[in-house]
């Protein structure tokens, strides 16, 4: 109101906006406060003395130390003037803040590569080495939603750099180090995809800034009155072109907007229709296919992810559980698409100086299969935790997929499904244990400590 007023009485003239905008004097965000007028010695005054007026009122005192000017079009000789009249410090275009650069081409690469070292520090080497692939997989995840979440939740980024940060966050799952590069067993496409649509829900960084990007039309729309929607409608006025639902944006003023509402054809390319997903249901805009009626980034990226799915790959849609650890659902996963460093697998790709024989029972060809559900061992192993749980054996069964099929089907309510899921997921993790140990350290250990061990996995989950 203080400064409502001074510009009401001519005091200080602040930015005036066409087609009948607001005039925007100041902006405030938690303790920082940007002012923004016009560029001369009056309005300069006029601001240093409002300043004294408010110290004498309130008690409070601008530190003029923490305090820097700026000026747009004019040379920097005059704007060090200008910073010596109001005993401040002065600076150029671009500069920081809030985290965000402004007065640079965010289209440009090498404004991002903050961001990248960032990232790159969070994902180093060092940690690939000392975590497991499920806790490379937690970390990369995590990473995408925390640390460029800001910068993609406002500015597009160039296809370069998702790349790049794709490169990082796949280097980093599959262990990439300077002594060497791990086999990569599955498709990176295929991490990214959503559990619900049977991948491993590592999140794809160009669905994840389209989301962000896009929330800022339900924002326009469901909230009208306010300032930052004043101030976009008022410069895209006029000749603007209006997107429907009623965005408007002028092609020939670059930045922030024309990225945001441009993102449409962008999504349209990705077979998502903004228009047809954006619905008014009185005063509130929502997002179709949103279970809760509003609208959501997760449900634009699953939205994303299902219009993308690759109809060829035809793979299992693997349920994820939480009451068991990662490992053993990423071990699962693996295993129903096969791929899994089993020995067919590794002949497959190239290693044919392996003997293929199982290691166990000598007598097939070791593949994901054999493992989980073909072996003698591993039949032992699920014909004692069955009888256990009290479902009958399936003796024809040998494939992994069909074993957990046939386990789903058993009657039972929601949670004793749910139970006998974790302890199926139990069972794969300490089948494949036994396998490694007597594969690599030629030591056998027997079924029923595997059964035991299984038993005691459950009750921890």
């Amino acid at each position: 109101m203080f400064m409502k007023r001074a510009c009401n009485l001519g005091l200080f003239h602040g930015v005036n906006l066409p087609n009948s905008g607001p005039c925007i004097s100041h902006l405030c965000y938690a303790d920082d406060i940007l002012f923004l007028g016009e560029w001369s010695e009056h309005n300069l005054m006029a601001l240093i003395r409002l300043f004294r007026w408010l110290s004498l009122i309130t008690g409070l005192k601008i530190n003029c130390s923490k305090s820097t000017i700026y000026g747009v079009g004019v040379s920097d000789a005059e704007v060090s003037s200008f910073a010596k009249m109001a005993n401040c410090g002065y600076g150029s275009f671009p500069f920081i803040h809030l985290r965000i650069p402004i007065g640079v081409n965010m289209k440009r690469e090498k404004f991002w590569k903050p961001m990248l070292d960032k990232i790159s520090a969070k994902l180093s080497k060092w940690k690939a080495r000392h975590l497991s692939f499920a806790g490379r997989m937690t970390l990369a995840k995590s990473v995408l939603g925390r640390i460029p979440s800001y910068y993609l939740s406002i500015f597009a980024a160039p296809k370069g750099i998702i790349q790049k940060m794709d490169k990082i966050r796949r280097d980093f799952v599959w262990g990439i180090s300077d002594s060497g590069r791990k086999m990569r067993w599955i498709r990176w496409e295929y991490m990214m995809k959503a559990k619900k649509l049977g991948g491993m829900g590592l999140g794809g960084i160009r669905n994840f800034n389209l989301a962000m990007l896009s929330k800022w039309w339900w924002r326009f729309l469901s909230n009208p009155n306010e300032l930052w929607v004043l101030v976009v409608g008022a410069i895209h006025k006029g000749k603007a072109i209006s997107i429907p639902p009623d965005i408007p944006v002028k092609k020939s003023i670059p930045g922030l907007w024309k990225d945001i509402a441009l993102v449409e054809y962008a999504m349209h390319k990705e077979g998502i229709y903004l228009k047809d997903k954006l619905e008014r249901i009185g005063n509130i805009w929502i997002w179709k296919s949103d279970d809760y009626g509003g609208y959501s980034v997760k449900q634009v990226r699953f939205d994303l992810d299902k219009a993308n799915e690759d109809p060829v790959l035809n793979r299992p849609i693997f349920s994820w559980n939480c009451w068991a650890p990662p490992k053993a659902n990423f071990l699962l996963w693996r295993s129903l698409i096969g791929r899994i460093a089993s020995k067919d697998g590794l002949i497959r790709r190239g290693l044919s100086f392996i003997d293929g024989s199982c290691s166990r029972c000598g007598l097939g060809l070791e593949d994901q299969d054999h493992i989980f559900s073909g072996c003698l061992w591993a039949r032992s192993i699920w014909w004692n935790i069955l009888r256990w749980l009290r479902i009958s054996f399936p003796v024809e069964i040998v494939k992994i997929s069909d074993m957990l099929d046939f386990i789903n089907n058993q009657p039972g309510g929601v949670k004793w499904k749910r139970v006998v899921y974790t302890v199926v997921l139990a069972t794969v993790w300490r089948i494949w244990k036994a396998r490694n140990e007597m594969t690599f350290e030629a030591r056998f250990i027997p079924v029923t400590v595997s059964v035991n061990l299984i038993k005691e996995d459950a009750y921890l989950c």
